[in-house]
């Protein structure tokens, strides 16, 4: 069951609405056992593998929270066993997509795999390092790590600011729906339109140059931001209907004046947990040797970032690249910072230039993220300045197959988008809607209909299409 099918609008409408019926005791339950439905429609298998790691987590927090209680030490080796074996069955996954027949993961390659031993890792450790109590009720545990908005791609919530929302109470439905047609918009109305112009680019790469790669070093970022950052505001949506407040993922990062604003601001809960658990571990350990330490901290972690999303030469670079820059950023704030408190007057041409700078060096690692192999990422870098001025009839063909006009509604769509999240509309609206008049309620909640009824009209007809996955799901 896809986030994109109209069945799974018509799952969450029933679970949502049994929810609000189960009493208050029971709904972590409740939300257990839909998880696990929602789970099972992609894999029987893959949902043993997940309810096993999930007992072996629990096991092993209790163990060592019980150990710590009696003053005791001789299992404080259980927790750091059990992440090392956590990671080493996400890793096996990760490569057995290397082999032909893909082992292990093309028996049961596992629904968010990542994502969920993640969860999984960090409350370990957070028991193993007294940070937080180990959780007593196992029905309360599992519902976190098996919640089926997030378990798809995210974002991924730490285990404390989960289980404190139990048992969840259900909050408006009405932010939760907005949130939750906000992300389809994305994804159908830009990211839909985005893909068949940025597929047929990456995959026609050597017999193409010039503008059509320029196009698709432009485009893809932007599907891609539509694409993912979309799919975290169904999630987000979904799980306030629940009533779950996950945490953010993006804030509009491709407006950011450095890499390192970007990352603060691309898939946050990622590159937070990451930030926690490898970055600043690391850099505890190699304080003592100053800069380098700093530069193999970032290092250690932007290449975990590339290698989460998959074992290849282009995610490896991917993260090297991004290592880089981010090292670069650090080993020159400081001089940076000093010379435009002593030079305000460049401060605004500074902050476009940094804009401009980032934006690029951004989504030129962007090329190996999305380059079928590596080699076609350094084609396509060497030949997007070759004959800018020219066409090529295998592109004019793409554009014919593919559909301007596809191409037009995605770009507006993505304007919309833009100027929509800088300036929150829905919080100006939710102000106005109740505060003002009767006509005005009614004329904001005639609109919001009317918006819905088009989203689901939107999703039926796109379901007769061809299916087009979140890019994320993969991961």
């Amino acid at each position: 069951m896809s986030f994109t099918e109209p069945l799974f609008l018509v799952y969450v409408v029933a679970c949502a609405a049994l929810n609000s019926r189960v009493p208050a005791r029971f709904r972590a339950g409740f939300l257990l056992l839909a998880s696990y439905i929602f789970y099972f429609t992609w894999s029987i298998p893959a949902a043993g593998l997940l309810a096993g790691l999930t007992i072996l987590a629990y096991v092993t927090a209790r163990k060592v929270d019980q150990e710590r209680a009696g003053d005791k030490h001789g299992l404080a080796w259980l927790g750091i066993a059990t992440v090392i074996f956590l990671v080493a069955c996400l890793a096996a996954f990760k490569i057995a997509l290397l082999t032909p027949s893909h082992g292990i993961a093309g028996l049961v390659m596992p629904l968010g795999i990542s994502y969920y031993t993640f969860k999984l890792i960090s409350y370990v450790l957070e028991v193993h390092w007294g940070k937080l109590p180990a959780e007593t009720d196992f029905i309360n545990f599992a519902s976190y790590v098996a919640f089926f908005p997030q378990i798809v791609a995210g974002p991924i919530q730490r285990p404390g600011d989960f289980l404190a929302q139990l048992p969840a109470k259900p909050q408006s439905a009405t932010a939760a729906w907005s949130r939750i047609a906000w992300g389809f918009a994305k994804k159908l109305v830009i990211a839909d339109n985005l893909a068949p112009i940025v597929n047929a680019i990456y995959s026609h790469v050597s017999g193409l140059h010039g503008l059509p790669l320029l196009l698709g070093f432009y485009v893809f970022p932007l599907q891609l931001y539509a694409d993912f950052s979309g799919l975290t505001d169904i999630a987000i949506g979904v799980g306030r209907l629940f009533g779950i407040t996950g945490p953010e993922n993006f804030n509009r990062p491709y407006t950011r004046t450095s890499v390192s604003e970007f990352w603060r601001y691309w898939h946050m809960s990622l590159t937070t947990w990451l930030q926690d658990y490898v970055f600043v571990p690391l850099r505890m350990a190699t304080r003592e040797a100053g800069n380098l330490g700093l530069v193999i901290s970032l290092t250690a972690m932007m290449v975990a970032i590339g290698l989460w999303h998959g074992v290849s030469v282009g995610f490896l670079v991917f993260g090297l690249l991004n290592a880089a820059y981010l090292s670069v950023d650090a080993l020159t704030g400081r001089r940076r910072g000093k010379f435009f408190k002593k030079n305000p007057r460049w401060n605004t041409a500074g902050n476009w230039l940094g804009w401009l700078l980032t934006f690029h060096l951004v989504l030129l690692s962007e090329v190996f993220w999305r380059a079928p192999r590596f080699s076609d990422a350094l084609v396509f870098l060497g030949s997007m300045w070759r004959g800018i001025g020219s066409s090529t009839p295998l592109f004019e063909n793409l554009i014919d197959s593919t559909g301007a006009r596809a191409l037009l509604v995605g770009l507006v769509g993505y304007l919309i988008m833009e100027l929509g999240e800088r300036y929150r509309p829905d919080l100006w609206i939710r102000d106005v809607y109740f505060s003002g008049p009767r006509w005005v309620r009614w004329s904001f909640t005639s609109a919001g209909v009317v918006i819905g009824t088009l989203c689901v009209a939107l999703l039926i007809a796109h379901a007769g299409a061809k299916k087009s996955p979140f890019l994320y799901e993969i991961f």
